[in-house]
């Protein structure tokens, strides 16, 4: 019960900070994104023994969030490969976890990565799938995942901080609940969120590790059959999210072949006799 609350409490705090984040210009988002990790960097290394996988995602989801204020606030958000550029960000991210569960061993990481893979194949890539809300003062960047593809992806990322850290389990279940509370709200909405959240929670976790884990530690969270079963249904959500990619895809095949002109047959037509 004390952890639940914990969690609760830290899902409260991190959409507050986000929502107050949202309302801000370029200068406070890159200054915290980008001069902060910066200055702090020579800080967390000496106070951190974090292997390459968390290095790698703390700067390169703060570089995420850097895109997309840039795509939000300038005229990036006007040329379609910076607009490309936020599902391509996304499915990197994707990868660097799924490459961890494929370098793990064991029936979880095998599953958690293919619903990983499953996740990169249908998101929408198109530059129109991006676009910015001009009308609005705060300028929000809407992104076109669907609600399906969400509830997918945070069961796989769970599953996949579950598997490899149950130490931040609970710490990232507020993480991801504080991105569902979003997305209820507007799922165009929820990437902006889910980079801006995670960003606010990894550099705090480099900041303060050691206190956030007296605080709230879930590493007797972990168990081997739990693992199975949310890598299960992590695999189960993707594949009910991806068949309507795959409708809308057999009927663009169909209609590209439908309106393909037959070629004419090089036969010569013989006069009837």
């Amino acid at each position: 019960m004390d952890v639940a609350l914990k969690v609760i409490a830290l899902t409260a705090i991190l959409y507050v900070v986000y929502e107050l984040l949202r309302r801000t210009g370029k200068w406070t988002i890159w200054t915290l994104f980008v001069v902060v990790p910066i200055a702090l960097t020579h800080y967390w290394v000496q106070t951190n023994d974090f292997g390459p996988f968390v290095w790698i995602k703390i700067y390169s989801v703060c570089f995420c969030v850097f895109w997309g204020a840039g795509v939000r606030f300038t005229s990036l958000g006007d040329r379609p490969w910076g607009r490309l550029g936020i599902p391509l960000l996304l499915a990197g991210n994707i990868i660097e976890a799924t490459a961890l569960d494929l370098i793990e061993h064991g029936l979880a990481h095998g599953l958690n990565a293919i619903a990983g893979i499953g996740l990169i194949v249908v998101l929408p890539y198109s530059a129109n799938a991006t676009r910015i809300d001009s009308e609005s003062r705060i300028r929000d960047l809407l992104y076109g995942t669907t609600p399906s593809w969400i509830i997918a992806y945070t069961v796989w990322n769970w599953t996949f901080v579950y598997l490899n850290y149950p130490s931040y389990a609970g710490q990232h279940t507020a993480v991801l609940a504080s991105g569902l509370l979003v997305a209820v709200i507007d799922p165009r909405r929820w990437a902006q969120s889910r980079a801006c959240i995670l960003g606010i929670m990894l550099i705090t976790m480099a900041t303060f590790d050691a206190a956030l884990l007296s605080w709230m530690d879930t590493a007797n969270w972990s168990n081997e059959r739990v693992g199975v079963v949310a890598a299960c249904g992590a695999l189960a959500c993707v594949a009910k999210c991806a068949v309507p990619a795959l409708r809308n895809l057999w009927a663009a095949v169909a209609t590209i072949t439908l309106a393909t002109p037959q070629p004419q047959s090089d036969r010569i037509a013989l006069p009837c006799v």
